[in-house]
C-alpha cells in the first residue's frame, strides 16, 4: 500500500491526466439553489404570495432575521475573545449561543420551511447523522456572524459566505462545498468531517481551528491562515494554497497534500515554443514565470511544514517538484533546459529519488554491453552468446573503472571509444548513485 502522500499526488489526475472537478452539484443545479432564495414568500395555507414584515422574497425574510441574530453573536464573540484559552472561548460562544441565537435561529429555519421555501434538489444524507440538516444551499449570507452555532450537518452548499464569522462554531459534517468563504473566518471552529471541496477561501482564517478529517480538495487557500490549526488527517488534494499560512499547522501521518492546484496549473499553463517565440521574450517572463514560481512556493511550503513534522521521505517529494517548477523558470534556452531535465531529473531525480540512477546505471551498463557484443560479432571473435557475455563484462569493468589490463579483444578505435566513454559515466553517476541511496537510508 502505497503512503498517503505519494497516493495523493498521484490522485490529483485522473488515469488519462484529466483533472477532476470536486464539486457536488453541477453549475445549473447552483443556479437553480440560488434563484430560489428570489422566490416570493407563500402563504402557509393558500399558497398565495404573501408579505412578512415587509419581506417579499426568501432572500429578504434572510437578511432581516439574520440582522438580528448576527448583532447578538458578533457581540457574543467580541466578549469571548477575553475568555483565554481556545476551549474557554468555544464554550463561552456556545453558551451565549445557545442562550441567544439558538432559539432565533431554529425558528427562522421553521419559518423559511413553512412559507414554502424550495427544496429544488434532494439532500444527500450525511455520514453521521448528529441533527437534522439546516438548508441554507445557495443562500446569500454575507457577512453573517454564527459564532459559537451548533452546524452538525448544516448545508451551505454554493452560498456566498463572504466576511461570515464562523469562529467557535461546531460544524461537525457541515457542507461547505462551492461556497464562497472569501475573508470568512472560522478561528477556533470545531470542523470535524465538514467538507470545503471546491470552495473559495482565499484570505479566510482558520486559526486554531479543529479541522480534522476535513477536506479541502481543489478548494481555493490563497491567503488563508491555518496558524495552530489541527489538520490531522485532512485531505488538501489539489488545492490552491499560494501564500497561505502554513508553518504553525498541526499535521500528522495521515494529513494528504496531494499535487497542488498551483502544480497543475503551471503545467497546464506552459505554452509551446513556437508561440513563445512568436510573442517575444517578455511575454515569456512576465505571463509564465509567476505560474511556475507560485507553484515552487507552494511545495516548498509543503516542504518545510513535512520536515518540521519529521517526514522527511514525504518532503522529498515536493523538494523534487519544487525543482521541477524552478527548473521552468530559470531556463528560457530550450537546449539548456532539456539538458537539464535529462541529465539532473530523468537520470538522477535531482538527488530525491535513488532508484533514478540506479535504473541509468543498469540501462548504460546493457547498451554498452550491447556495443562490446556487437563488435565482437561483427569482427568474428566469438559466438552470440559469447559475445554478449564478454560484452556484458566488459561493460561492467569499464564502467566501475576497475580496469582489466590490455585487451587483445578491444583492439580497434570503436572498442576504445565505448570503454572511455563508459569510463566517464560511471565516474559519474556511480558516486550520485550511492549519494541518493545514502540519504534515503539515513532518512528511514
Amino acid at each position: 500500500m502505497l503512503p498517503c502522500w505519494r497516493s495523493g499526488i498521484r490522485g490529483a489526475t485522473g488515469p488519462a491526466g484529466v483533472w477532476r472537478l470536486a464539486m457536488r452539484y453541477s453549475g445549473e443545479q447552483l443556479r437553480l439553489l440560488r434563484d430560489r432564495w428570489h422566490q416570493p414568500l407563500r402563504s402557509p395555507d393558500s399558497g398565495a404570495a404573501m408579505e412578512r414584515d415587509g419581506c417579499k422574497t426568501f432572500h429578504e425574510l434572510l437578511q432581516l432575521r439574520f440582522e438580528k441574530i448576527s448583532a447578538l453573536a458578533s457581540g457574543a464573540c467580541d466578549r469571548a475573545v477575553t475568555a483565554g484559552s481556545t476551549e474557554s472561548c468555544r464554550a463561552t460562544l456556545h453558551d451565549r449561543w445557545s442562550a441567544e441565537c439558538e432559539g432565533l435561529f431554529a425558528a427562522l429555519m421553521d419559518e423559511l420551511q413553512q412559507l414554502g421555501l424550495p427544496l429544488t434538489i434532494e439532500i444527500e444524507a450525511s455520514r453521521y447523522e448528529i441533527r437534522e440538516p439546516w438548508d441554507l444551499r445557495g443562500a446569500d449570507l454575507r457577512g453573517a456572524a454564527l459564532c459559537g452555532a451548533f452546524l452538525e450537518n448544516a448545508r451551505f452548499e454554493g452560498a456566498d459566505l463572504s466576511n461570515a464569522r464562523f469562529d467557535g462554531t461546531r460544524c461537525f459534517e457541515t457542507h461547505f462545498e462551492d461556497a464562497v468563504c472569501e475573508k470568512a473566518s472560522f478561528a477556533g471552529a470545531e470542523c470535524h468531517f465538514a467538507g470545503f471541496q471546491g470552495a473559495l477561501c482565499d484570505h479566510a482564517l482558520f486559526e486554531n481551528a479543529d479541522c480534522t478529517m476535513v477536506r479541502f480538495d481543489q478548494a481555493r487557500l490563497r491567503h488563508a491562515r491555518f496558524d495552530a490549526a489541527v489538520c490531522f488527517a485532512a485531505v488538501f488534494d489539489g488545492a490552491f494554497m499560494a501564500q497561505a499560512s502554513l508553518g504553525a499547522m498541526r499535521i500528522n501521518h495521515l494529513t494528504r497534500f496531494g499535487r497542488p492546484g498551483e502544480q497543475v496549473e503551471a503545467e497546464r499553463s506552459k505554452p509551446a515554443r513556437r508561440e513563445t517565440s512568436s510573442e517575444g521574450e517578455d511575454w515569456y517572463i512576465v505571463e509564465l514565470f509567476p505560474v511556475w514560481l507560485r507553484a515552487a512556493e507552494v511545495n516548498s511550503q509543503i516542504r518545510s511544514l513535512l520536515k518540521a513534522h519529521g517526514y522527511y521521505l514525504e518532503a522529498d517529494e515536493y523538494q523534487y517538484l519544487e525543482m521541477v517548477c524552478r527548473r521552468h523558470v530559470l531556463h528560457q534556452n530550450p537546449l539548456s533546459e532539456f539538458f537539464e531535465w535529462f541529465f539532473k531529473d530523468l537520470m538522477f531525480g535531482y538527488g530525491l529519488k535513488w532508484k533514478r540512477p540506479l535504473i541509468s546505471v543498469l540501462i548504460i551498463i546493457l547498451v554498452w554491453g550491447g556495443g562490446f557484443a556487437l563488435h565482437f560479432r561483427l569482427n568474428g571473435l566469438h559466438d552470440l552468446f559469447t559475445s554478449i557475455g564478454y560484452g556484458l563484462y566488459y561493460s561492467v569493468i569499464s564502467f566501475t573503472t576497475l580496469g582489466f589490463g590490455n585487451a587483445p579483444d578491444l583492439a580497434g578505435a570503436w572498442p576504445k571509444l565505448l570503454l572511455c566513454s563508459e569510463a566517464l559515466l560511471g565516474t559519474v553517476l556511480m558516486p550520485l548513485f550511492l549519494l541518493a541511496y545514502a540519504r534515503k537510508i539515513l532518512q528511514d
